[in-house]
């Protein structure tokens, strides 16, 4: 599903905040990908995973004057890349599927 679904709802400013925050967000999954946290099952797939960021990020926020309809299919490409990404290294490395649970903020 993606993630903009009427890119006339959203301001210019807000959806090339969007496509630059999105940006970031799989550069920083894709060192996920690099270099996971836990042994490597599969290490094709994490091949695969830092090829699909790759070629995400070289197309990402690289014309000038795009328009609110390109902006929102940027923001939707990053965001399904993203999620993509974050399934291929959990799917192929032996690393906890679930985020431990956060200690709450009372001390319990």
């Amino acid at each position: 599903m993606p993630l903009v679904i009427d890119p006339e709802s959203y301001s210019e400013e807000l959806l090339v905040e969007l496509v630059r925050s999105l940006r970031a967000d799989l550069e920083e999954t894709m060192e996920l990908a690099s270099s996971p946290r836990g042994p490597v099952l599969d290490p094709s797939g994490l091949e695969t995973a830092q090829e699909l960021a790759r070629a995400a990020l070289a197309v990402l926020g690289r014309a000038p004057g795009r328009s609110r309809t390109e902006l929102a299919a940027e923001a939707n490409l990053a965001y399904s890349t993203l999620l993509a990404v974050v399934d291929l290294v959990k799917s192929h490395t032996d690393v906890p599927k679930v985020p431990r649970a956060r200690k709450s903020s009372s001390g319990t």
